[in-house]
C-alpha cells in the first residue's frame, strides 16, 4: 500500500484522474478473470479446502503425539537403552573372548593336545618326545601369570608322566626282557629323576629296603634289581613246586636221613626239574648279573639324543607350528653309585644251593653225573662276570653223592626171602626157622660147599665162588650195582667216608649173619647145617667182605688197599667187631 501511494505520488494530473477509471477496469477485469477461474477450476478449489481441513487436523494430532512422544515415549526410550546396554555387557564380554578364542583356535588346539599327545607316545614307545612335550609345558606353567587353561593341562601332563613312570617301571618287572628295553627304561628313569631325594619311594616299591641316605642311583639300581630277581623268582616257583610235590608226596624217609622213599619214576623226575631249575637260573640269573654291570657299572657321559621326530621337522615346519617344543634339561651324567653285587650274588645263589642241598640227594647217581656236568658248565660260564662258585659246588655234589650212596646201601638188605621185596621183622622171622643148608647154598654144593680161594679177582669181577652162595651173590650184586653207579662220579674227598659207609654197611649185614647162623653152629647141631654155616660165614667174611672193599677201593678210585690204612670210624669198628666175633664163634 505504501509503495502504491508513493507510485500516486509521481503520477501527472491527468494519469491521476485517469488513475480511477483504470483501477476500475482492472477490478472489472479481475472480476471476470476470478469468475472464469471459479467456473472452471472449482474441483481444485474443493479439494483445497479438503486438504486444508486434513491438514489443520493432521497438525493438532501431530502436535498431540509430540507432545506424548516427549512426554512419555523418550524417557522410556532412554530407560530402555539403558537397562539394554546393562544386559548386554557381560555378553559382549563373552562374545568378545570367544572372538578371542577363534582367533587362537589353532594355537590352544595344539596345547589342549599335548596331553593326548603324551600318552599316545607312552603307548607307543616314544619317550623321549614325551619328556620334550612334558618339559615344554612345565616352562610355560612355570612363567609368571600364567593362565588356569596351562595349569590345567600341566596336571594332566603330571598324570601322564607319571603313567610312563608305571611303563618304565614295568619293563623293569617284565620277563623275557632284554638288555636293550632295559637299558632304555633306566635311562628313561634317570631323565625323569624318578628317584631323586625327596621324592616318595613307596609308588616305587622299595620302601624299606634302603635308608633315606641311599642315591638316587641306588635306589634306581634297587629298583632294577628288585624288578629282575622278582621275574627269575617267579620263572623259577613252578619248577620249585614241582620239585616239592615229589619229594613231599610221601611220608615214608629213610632211616637216620630224614630222605624221603622216592620211586625210580619220581626220583627220574626230580633230576628232569632239577636240571631244568638250574638252566632257569643259570640263564636269569645270568642275564641279571650282565645286565646290571652293563647299565650301573660301565656308565659313560653322552649327550641326549636328539628325537628323530623333532629332528625332522624343517626350519619352515617349526616357524609354523604353534606350539614349539622345547627340549628337556640336559643333565650330567649320573654318579656311578656302589656295586650291589656283594649282596646280589649271595642272594641269586641262595635260590639255587638251598634247592640243591636238599634235592641233589634224590635222584639216581647216574643222573647227579650229568647234574654235576651242567652244574660245572654254569658255575664256569658264570666266573666270566665274576660269580665263581665251583668250590661250592664240588663239596655240595660230593655231600649229595655220600648221601645218595648211603641210602642206596642202607636199602639194600642180606637177608630177604626170595620172590618178596617186604623187609618187615615178621618175613625174617619165617625166615630163620628154615635151615642154612635149604636157601644159603645151592643144592648141588650142599654136601661139600666151596671153600674161600687163596687166589684173588680183579677189583671188578666178584669171586666165582659166591655164586654157590645166591643170598650173598644177589647182596654182592646189590652192592656192586651201587659202586657202578658211583663209578660215573666219584668225588676223591669223600673217599674215606664211603669206606666207612661200606665198612657200617657191611657189618651190619654181617651182624645180621651171624646172629642167624649161632643158632646152627655148635657141638649139638647136624654136622651138615654145621658145615654149610661155617661156609657161609667164612664166604661172606674172607670172601664177600674183602671184595666189596677192594671194589670200592681199588675198582672205583684206583688206590691199593695198601695205602688206604686205618681210619678209625665207626663202620670200620663195627666191621672188626663183627669179624672177631664171628671168629669167637668159629672157634668154640
Amino acid at each position: 500500500m505504501d509503495e502504491y501511494e508513493g507510485h500516486l505520488t509521481t503520477l501527472s494530473l491527468p494519469a491521476l484522474l485517469a488513475e480511477p477509471g483504470a483501477l476500475q477496469t482492472q477490478a472489472h477485469h479481475l472480476t471476470s478473470s476470478l469468475t472464469s477461474l471459479t467456473h472452471t477450476s472449482y474441483p481444485t478449489f474443493l479439494s483445497l479446502h479438503r486438504t486444508t481441513a486434513a491438514l489443520t487436523t493432521s497438525l493438532s494430532s501431530l502436535a498431540s503425539s509430540l507432545s506424548d512422544l516427549i512426554s512419555t515415549s523418550l524417557p522410556a526410550l532412554q530407560d530402555a537403552t539403558a537397562a539394554w546396554n546393562t544386559r548386554t555387557t557381560d555378553i559382549l564380554r563373552e562374545r568378545s573372548k570367544a572372538r578371542l578364542v577363534l582367533d587362537h583356535h589353532d594355537k590352544i588346539k595344539d596345547l589342549l593336545d599335548i596331553p593326548i599327545f603324551i600318552d599316545s607316545c607312552v603307548r607307543n614307545g616314544y619317550f623321549q618326545e614325551a619328556l620334550a612335550l612334558s618339559s615344554h609345558v612345565g616352562v610355560m606353567a612355570a612363567r609368571p601369570g600364567a593362565p588356569p587353561i596351562i595349569a590345567s593341562v600341566h596336571a594332566e601332563v603330571e598324570g601322564a608322566i607319571a603313567q610312563m613312570l608305571i611303563v618304565l617301571l614295568g619293563t623293569l618287572n617284565e620277563p623275557g626282557r632284554k638288555l636293550p628295553a632295559l637299558w632304555k627304561a633306566v635311562n628313561f628313569l634317570r631323565k625323569m629323576e624318578a628317584f631323586a631325594p625327596g621324592k616318595d619311594k613307596s609308588e616305587h616299591g622299595i620302601s624299606g629296603l634302603i635308608t633315606d641316605e641311599a642315591s638316587s642311583e641306588e635306589l634306581l639300581a634297587l629298583a632294577f634289581l628288585s624288578g629282575r630277581l622278582s621275574c627269575l623268582t617267579s620263572a623259577l616257583e613252578p619248577i620249585s613246586r614241582d620239585i616239592h610235590r615229589l619229594t613231599n608226596s610221601t611220608t615214608d624217609e629213610a632211616p637216620s636221613l630224614g630222605i624221603p622213599k622216592l620211586s625210580d619214576r619220581d626220583k627220574e623226575d626230580i633230576a628232569r626239574f632239577l636240571k631244568k631249575y638250574i638252566d632257569v637260573w643259570r640263564e636269569g640269573a645270568y642275564d641279571i648279573l650282565t645286565q646290571y654291570s652293563t647299565i650301573f657299572l660301565e656308565q659313560h657321559p653322552h649327550p641326549h639324543p636328539t628325537s628323530p621326530i623333532l629332528a625332522s621337522k624343517s626350519p619352515t615346519h617349526q616357524r609354523r607350528s604353534s606350539v614349539q617344543l622345547t627340549s628337556p634339561p640336559q643333565h650330567p651324567a649320573p654318579t656311578p653309585a656302589p656295586s650291589l653285587l656283594p649282596f646280589l650274588s649271595p642272594h641269586l645263589l641262595s635260590q639255587l644251593l638251598p634247592l640243591l642241598q636238599s634235592t641233589l640227594p634224590l635222584p639216581p647217581l647216574p643222573f647227579i653225573s650229568s647234574i654235576l656236568t651242567q652244574l660245572t658248565y654254569c658255575a664256569t660260564a658264570f666266573t666270566r662276570v665274576g660269580l665263581d662258585f665251583r668250590g661250592l659246588v664240588g663239596t655240595l655234589v660230593s655231600s649229595a653223592i655220600a648221601s645218595s650212596v648211603r641210602q642206596s646201601l642202607q636199602e639194600i638188605e642180606l637177608l630177604l626171602p626170595e620172590n618178596s621185596s617186604n623187609k618187615s621183622s615178621g618175613k625174617v622171622r619165617s625166615f630163620c626157622e628154615r635151615k642154612p643148608s635149604e636157601w644159603l647154598v645151592v643144592s648141588s654144593v650142599v654136601d661139600a660147599p666151596p671153600a674161600p680161594a687163596q687166589v684173588q679177582t680183579p677189583p671188578h669181577i666178584p669171586p666165582q665162588m659166591l655164586a654157590s652162595y645166591p643170598p650173598l651173590a644177589k647182596y654182592t650184586n646189590a652192592v656192586l650195582g651201587v659202586l657202578n653207579a658211583l663209578r660215573l662220579l666219584a668225588p676223591i674227598g669223600i673217599l674215606y667216608e664211603l669206606v666207612g659207609m661200606i665198612d657200617e654197611t657191611l657189618g651190619r649185614a654181617g651182624e645180621e649173619l651171624m646172629g642167624y647162623l649161632k643158632g646152627f653152629v655148635g657141638k649139638d647141631k647136624e654136622e651138615s647145617e654145621v658145615q654149610v654155616s661155617r661156609a657161609v660165614g667164612e664166604a661172606y667174611f674172607q670172601v664177600l667182605v674183602p671184595f666189596v672193599r677192594r671194589a670200592l677201593v681199588e675198582g672205583v678210585y684206583g688206590v691199593p688197599m695198601s695205602e688206604l690204612g686205618e681210619l678209625g670210624v665207626d663202620g670200620e669198628e663195627r666191621l672188626k667187631k663183627v669179624l672177631e666175633e664171628w671168629e669167637e664163634v668159629i672157634s668154640t
